[in-house]
């Protein structure tokens, strides 16, 4: 619908409509349209009511219809205004906000891109002065760190992102440098960055040479070199961040050594110029682990208890206690890529926890130590330096994707299945010495599982063989887990071929799931469903405090057990495809997991007398309990409709928190061959009221598929 309005007309009437509260659900249709947007656009360039526009705008566009050309006509017009602006804070939220808003970012990004690219050079100074303004540079600052989110998304060009950042040859004011040192350090982390990308931390700082195209003049050079000054802390974080992410990517142990040492080093100038509690943890973090892996490398991988390291166990205890005391300090791109202290923050309490157990078990292997440390760190650097893409529709932001650092392979992640491999050894072996009855087939397993270690331990500290050899020589016919753990090896295929691929299949199985089990970080649909059932938790009266923390630890581990079993093959885990499964074989498959996960030690089955009866699972807790009760259904009645079901397991809440979780096995014949439900389906919430008894009683339900439908099957 074309306005007659005049520019000034619509202008006043936004102006009325936007200066108190909420506006109008139909202001827009009132002002004529999206035309009138597009028309009152390029009044409002440094006008205080853009911002409120653009929110209008963010608000209604998901109602209208994107492919006509008023609204993309609008949509231009506002993109204009916004990079034309010449108010730093009116300029970055107006980038913010498109950035924000995934519709809006899929009309305009390549047009925001166009702009913000010659926007992102080097702030120059202007009008005789010696500097550019605070508002200059906070413009440049933003407009760069704009076109790096735009990168990241896929809505602009990272290799002009690259050469705009070759091209900075000189120190740069504090805030400008910040936004170069956080695109390089999101580029590093997201794709293959030349190393003159990475020179450019040493020129912010001023320890690379200065390359001028005409010799500075006094007042010039100061200038500089106060520049670096000011950057020098924040670029030696960066340049240590990047040699903690080559010795994640390396591919041998004497690597890993080199790279370390060259974050320590740059890790040294931070503690000296600041008091960050992150930067001593992550310092004395490093420190351990290089002795850890040096003790490898001077031993060959041979087995040395921890008795015999060239290592002060009070540097560990002091390391221990620095970790539990200190708060993650606000670093990196956290301002536009999401809140992610809380993982990051976890992912230290981890460490902490791990490194006070190690130093009480002293006989273990000093690899198992190396992998557990090396794991630890390799998660909170993920989970701090992975970026969340929002999306903002109607007041409702949430996360769309994660961009997470490219450090899927290599030294690092190899050390953390190893890590996984040993933690299951130990568990089999717990199992055979402790079983009352047949334990021949945790025998071949745990028979298997230290061939597999001995073939692990010595590709994880070789280094890989040269390209060109032929596969049949490599692991190209192990499971996908396995051929990654151990990499194009001479020995490995030797070293395995007496272990029954059957075997290695429910190895690698046993690997994937301690992996996901033991994740930091969760997928976004996962950290949907988790926080969908907290909500529904939160007016229980006892979620809070211990509980509430330990309620969502529960919670984690079985939405990742439902996660993880709807992707799992019927190689692995056969029960989930057959038509007779039932309750015995969900029992027995969600303990192991648990066992594997980090409610371990919490963790006991058919424990009896609990609510006059006798439970499937126990979860403990210092002064409480969790339960789980356990059932193979094969009824097509929604399990929300299955009272008896929710009741029994509200029982044995009789005496302890009103919180508790039934877990369905659902085995009624499927009505197609189509495709499964979604994740979202199979977790859900109720809560009943028990007669006689003050507040509610609450109860999670989570279901896992059975009688599944191979993909190839779907029809």
């Amino acid at each position: 619908m074309a306005t007659s309005l005049k520019p000034e007309v619509i202008e006043r009437r936004l102006s009325e409509a936007l200066t108190d509260g909420e506006p109008p659900a139909d202001l827009l249709e009132r002002l004529g349209g999206w035309s009138a947007i597009a028309i009152v656009a390029p009044r409002l360039t440094d006008n205080p009511i853009l911002t409120p526009v653009l929110s209008l705008t963010s608000r209604d566009i998901a109602a209208a219809d994107r492919d006509t050309a008023e609204v993309r006509a609008a949509v231009a017009a506002l993109v204009d205004a916004v990079t034309a602006s010449t108010d730093p804070l009116q300029f970055g939220q107006g980038l913010d906000e498109f950035c924000r808003n995934e519709l809006l970012l899929a009309m305009s990004g390549p047009a925001l891109a166009a702009r913000c690219l010659p926007l992102a050079t080097p702030p120059q100074p202007t009008g005789g002065q010696t500097a550019p303004s605070p508002a200059q540079v906070s413009r440049h600052a933003d407009a760069l760190e704009t076109y790096a989110r735009l990168s990241l998304t896929g809505q602009a060009s990272e290799y002009k992102l690259f050469g705009l950042i070759e091209d900075i040859a000189t120190p740069q004011p504090r805030r400008y440098a910040q936004a170069v040192l956080r695109a390089i350090g999101a580029a590093y982390d997201r794709w293959t960055v030349d190393d003159r990308v990475v020179g450019v931390v040493s020129v912010l700082s001023g320890v690379a040479r200065a390359v001028y195209t005409s010799p500075p003049g006094d007042a010039a050079a100061a200038r500089d070199q106060q520049y670096g000054k000011d950057i020098a802390s924040d670029a030696c974080w960066t340049a240590a961040n990047i040699e903690l992410v080559r010795a994640f990517r390396a591919s041998g142990a004497h690597d890993v050594i080199a790279h370390l040492g060259a974050a320590l080093e740059a890790l040294s100038f931070v503690k000296a110029q600041d008091e960050r509690d992150d930067v001593e943890a992550l310092d004395g973090a490093l420190r351990l682990l290089r002795a850890f892996i040096a003790d490898l490398v001077e031993h060959d991988g041979a087995a040395r208890s921890a008795a015999e390291w060239q290592l002060d166990l009070s540097q560990v205890e002091a390391l221990t206690r620095r970790v539990r005391e200190f708060a993650v300090a606000g670093y990196g791109l956290s301002h536009w890529s999401g809140d992610r202290k809380q993982l990051v923050l976890a992912g230290w309490a981890r460490l902490s926890q791990d490194l006070a157990w190690l130093r009480d078990k002293l006989d273990r292997d000093s690899l198992y130590d190396a992998a557990v440390v090396l794991d630890d760190l390799l998660q909170i650097y993920s989970a701090s330096h992975t970026y969340e893409i929002t999306h903002d529709v109607g007041g409702i932001e949430a996360v769309r994707a994660l961009v997470r650092p490219a450090i899927a392979d290599g030294f690092a992640a190899r050390a953390g299945l190893m890590r996984n491999l040993c933690d299951h050894i130990e568990f089999l072996q717990q199992r055979v010495e402790t079983a009352n009855d047949d334990t021949r087939q945790d025998e071949e397993h745990l028979a298997a599982a230290l061939v597999l270690q001995k073939a692990a331990k010595t590709a994880l500290l070789a280094a890989p063989e040269a390209p060109g050899k032929d596969p049949a020589q490599g692991p190209a016919a192990l499971p996908p887990l396995l051929a990654e753990f151990l990499e194009p090896h001479p020995g490995v295929v030797e070293a395995l071929a007496g272990i029954d691929p059957a075997l290695l299949r429910d190895l690698n199985t046993s690997l994937a799931d301690i992996r996901d089990a033991n994740a930091l970080d969760h997928d976004v649909v996962v950290t949907e469903v988790r926080n969908n059932v907290l909500d529904a938790l939160a007016p229980c009266p006892d979620f809070k405090g211990d509980v509430a923390q330990s309620v969502q630890v529960v919670l984690d581990q079985l939405i990742r057990f439902v996660s993880r079993r709807m992707n799992t093959q019927e190689s692995s885990k056969d029960y989930l495809f057959k038509d007779d499964a039932d309750e015995h074989d969900l029992h027995a498959d969600l303990y192991d997991w648990l066992c594997h996960g980090p409610l371990s030690g919490n963790t006991n089955v058919e424990v009896q007398e609990v609510g006059a009866g006798r439970v499937d699972i126990q979860v403990s807790f210092p002064g409480f309990h969790l339960y789980l009760e356990l059932k193979a259904d094969e009824t097509m009645v929604p399990i929300s409709e299955k009272h008896k079901y929710i009741k029994q397991t509200v029982t044995y809440q009789a005496t302890d928190v009103r919180i508790g979780f039934l877990v369905v096995l659902r085995l009624a014949p499927p009505k197609d061959k189509g495709p499964a439900p979604h994740l979202r389906d199979y977790v859900n919430h109720t809560a009943i009221e028990q007669p006689g008894s003050n507040g509610e009683r609450h109860v999670v339900m989570l279901e896992i598929p059975g009688r599944q439908t191979k993909p190839s099957s779907v029809r």
